[in-house]
């Protein structure tokens, strides 16, 4: 089975040099020059997101409270279980509302690479995607029949062509078209 633990993300610094990200896959991981890329970040004080250019990005915070961003002027509040979505090349600050989070990234180039990242903790049968993170504490899925345990920001990868059912927790369920 295609389980990463959190220890295994690729771990790197943010472009910008103020924080650190933890890479569960892209279309060239750990390298520059991807099309699509999937990482949890933690932020710890207000601070300036890095440029990426031509990106379009999803975020959801996986713990901690609300987080509210200035991108170019207009208000985006990220709230837990919630996905928000802005332009990656637009000027962006955060400032937390209830200290530190940990947030979840979908980034996909422009032309390039789609996905959609949701919030799951409905009971039941998955619909088709590439990857799963685990945002509860705990979360178990079966794999066509088979029980698996997550643990907070494990994934699960490579799930497209598996029957998957969440038993219990909540998850990031992401989907990526990789060819445009």
């Amino acid at each position: 089975m295609a389980l990463q633990k959190f220890a295994e993300h690729f771990q790197a610094p943010w472009p910008n040099g103020r924080g650190t990200s933890y890479e569960i896959a892209s279309q060239t991981p750990g390298v520059a020059g991807w099309t699509w890329r999937v990482a949890i970040a933690p932020v710890i004080e207000d601070c300036d997101f890095s440029h990426f250019e031509n990106i379009h990005r999803q975020l959801l915070i996986i713990s901690g409270g609300e987080m509210v961003l200035n991108v170019g002027g207009k208000t985006v509040v990220c709230r837990p279980g919630e996905v928000a979505e802005f332009a990656g090349d637009i000027p962006t600050t955060a400032k937390l509302v209830d200290g530190p989070i940990v947030d979840l990234n979908l980034m996909t180039m422009r032309g390039k690479a789609t996905g959609k990242m949701t919030y799951v903790d409905r009971l039941g049968e998955l619909a088709k995607c590439e990857m799963l993170v685990a945002v509860s504490q705990t979360a178990e899925i079966s794999v066509d029949g088979e029980s698996l345990a997550l643990h907070h920001q494990d994934a699960f990868l490579d799930a497209s062509n598996c029957k998957i059912q969440l038993n219990n927790g909540a998850l990031a369920h992401i989907t990526l078209n990789k060819s445009l």
